[in-house]
């Protein structure tokens, strides 16, 4: 080989590493900045979980309040129309706390 040909090759060969290390810091830069953002989101969730437990451990303490009987159903006057909203209410809340407590 000549040595312009050996300079061309290994000049190629340069540049196709550059351009790889080029491609590799990008990708790193990317996870980084992914990395950030997923760990603002899972702060985020945490605080929210924690504020989640914390209305779960009050709606807990007021059903055994119910159940012990110190607040009944009967001490309650409700028509059907707005028992039956409560329980819908109720059941929504329920629904979405242990949507959170999975997630």
């Amino acid at each position: 080989m000549s040595e312009t040909t050996k300079h061309d090759y290994f000049m190629e060969e340069l540049n196709s590493l550059e351009k790889r290390i080029y491609v590799f810091v990008q990708k790193h830069e990317e996870v980084l900045n992914e990395n950030s953002e997923l760990k603002a989101l899972n702060k985020k969730l945490e605080k929210e979980n924690e504020v989640l437990n914390l209305k779960l451990e009050e709606l807990e303490e007021k059903l055994n309040e119910i159940s012990e009987g110190e607040l009944s159903i009967e001490k309650i006057a409700l028509d059907p129309d707005e028992r039956k909203n409560l329980k819908n209410k109720i059941g929504e809340l329920i629904s979405k706390i242990d949507y959170h407590l999975r997630s």
